[in-house]
């Protein structure tokens, strides 16, 4: 015999609140930690570029086949803007 259970509307839609909320409070304490070591990077080379230094830091989280993707992608925006 199957029981078949019925999830309500509002259940699901507090669950994906739920995980929503979390999702951003994660993201907002990534951010927080990677802008703290930007800084700690500009304070010891303040001739350092700050957005090339969040995304060295970004990149070094990432794998080295997504590192190579990921710059050879800003490579060819940076080469198209010029």
């Amino acid at each position: 015999m199957a029981v078949v259970v019925a999830n309500s509307g509002r259940h699901q839609n507090r669950m994906s609140v739920k995980k929503k909320d979390s999702r951003q409070h994660n993201a907002s304490r990534w951010a927080a930690r990677l802008m703290k070591s930007v800084r700690a990077v500009l304070a010891v080379r303040p001739e350092a570029d700050p957005d090339n230094v969040r995304h060295t830091l970004i990149l070094l989280e990432q794998s080295p086949l997504e590192r190579l993707r990921r710059s050879l992608t800003r490579g060819r925006a940076l080469a198209q803007r010029k």
